[in-house]
């Protein structure tokens, strides 16, 4: 039996952009808001439909570089204490901004943080569905 792409149900399709970078002036201590820090981004997100991966048309998916842009518009926005803050932000953005938007996963890492230990990096993750 052969299937026709009527007879597939229509999926969720997920997009993502991971390891956007920035140097930005967040922290709860005053020298990483004065000096700066290294971060990056990871933004996931999921499509209420996959209906792009038959199309091949942009307009029917969500362009990653929104996702970015979104990131860099928090990065250069106020200095904020904490990366949560930073992570509700770019999800808060990407929900009101692109309705075909169901679920959002945002993570931000600070990297090489004056931590005890030495921890490559730390961070916060936030994931929020649209509500129905």
């Amino acid at each position: 039996m052969s299937w026709s792409v009527h007879q597939i149900e229509v999926g969720m399709m997920k997009v993502f952009a991971r390891g956007i970078a920035f140097d930005g002036k967040h922290g709860v201590y005053e020298e990483e808001r004065r000096d700066g820090r290294h971060f990056e981004v990871d933004v996931e997100v999921t499509l209420r439909d996959a209906s792009s991966a038959e199309s091949d048309a942009l307009a029917e998916t969500l362009d990653y570089r929104h996702l970015a842009e979104i990131v860099v518009e928090v990065a250069q926005g106020p200095s904020r204490f904490l990366v949560e803050k930073l992570a509700g932000e770019v999800v808060r953005l990407v929900l009101e901004r692109h309705g075909q938007v169901e679920e959002v996963c945002v993570e931000v890492r600070k990297i090489a943080p004056d931590v005890a230990g030495s921890p490559e990096w730390v961070g916060a993750r936030l994931t929020r569905r649209r509500s129905a």
